[in-house]
């Protein structure tokens, strides 16, 4: 790896912590210096911005004295090592002990038991919405051209607020898909429009569209809903609590 390589690999570990202002002056003028020429660090910036700001509108599970102590114990055995870890591993961690704390204290209806990841359809609509934000998604929205060649109708979001402003084609799980974009209270909500039959194939999503009438799940405060509709299977992924997405379409 060259030297260059090596700068920034070190410059964008200290993203994360840059973000939530955790950095000492010297560290915090590097970022800003390094920034202003990398694009893919500025991308990386917005993506934990928005991660903290869902993370601050998602209720903190309470888990029983058991866990807790179980939680604790972890926390003693590990301290020394993640000390000695790159300052993201310490907030990626503590993302991840929230997520599990969550699964483990919330068996709620229409819930998933299962990561999003090995759900093949969520997998690729998770990836495909992380590249839409990524190149800032597609200019325009165009209704007619996205829906040509789809066997399925689109039923597009309405309601107070809801506001359309970006669509595009893409596959997932094998199957094609619409991709459209809307601006709702501050923040971006994707919907994807899927042919029916793909969503009641899906390990977990399935089960929860035949018994409770749709699914929901959250990892790492980003919300996922899933239901059937006016002759198609529709997704919305956001940075927010499942509750508030199940709003836009139930």
């Amino acid at each position: 790896m060259t030297e260059t390589a090596l700068q920034h690999t070190r410059l964008q570990e200290l993203v994360a912590p840059f973000a939530d202002g955790e950095l000492t002056r010297e560290e915090k003028r590097a970022v800003e210096e390094h920034l202003r020429s990398c694009g893919r660090c500025r991308c990386e910036l917005a993506l934990q911005r928005d991660l903290s700001r869902a993370l601050a509108r998602e209720p903190t599970p309470r888990a029983s004295v058991g866990l807790r102590r179980r939680i604790e114990a972890i926390g003693e055995r590990t301290a020394e090592v993640r000390e000695r870890s790159f300052p993201w591993n310490r907030r990626w961690a503590a993302l991840a002990s929230i997520a599990v704390a969550g699964t483990a204290l919330r068996i709620r209806r229409g819930g998933a038991s299962r990561p999003m990841t090995e759900i093949p359809v969520l997998r690729d609509a998770l990836a495909d919405c992380r590249r839409a934000m990524t190149r800032n998604f597609p200019r325009k929205a165009d209704l007619a051209a996205v829906a040509e060649g789809l066997h399925f109708p689109i039923r597009t979001l309405r309601g107070p607020g809801v506001e359309l402003f970006s669509t595009w084609k893409t596959t997932l799980a094998g199957s094609p898909a619409a991709g459209l974009a809307y601006r709702w209270r501050g923040m971006v909500v994707v919907q994807y429009a899927v042919p029916n039959e793909l969503l009641r194939q899906q390990p977990d999503v399935g089960e929860a569209l035949s018994h409770d009438g749709f699914y929901s799940s959250s990892e790492v405060g980003q919300g996922v809903v899933a239901v059937l509709k006016d002759g198609s299977g529709t997704l919305l992924i956001a940075n927010a609590p499942p509750e508030e997405l199940r709003r836009l379409i139930l």
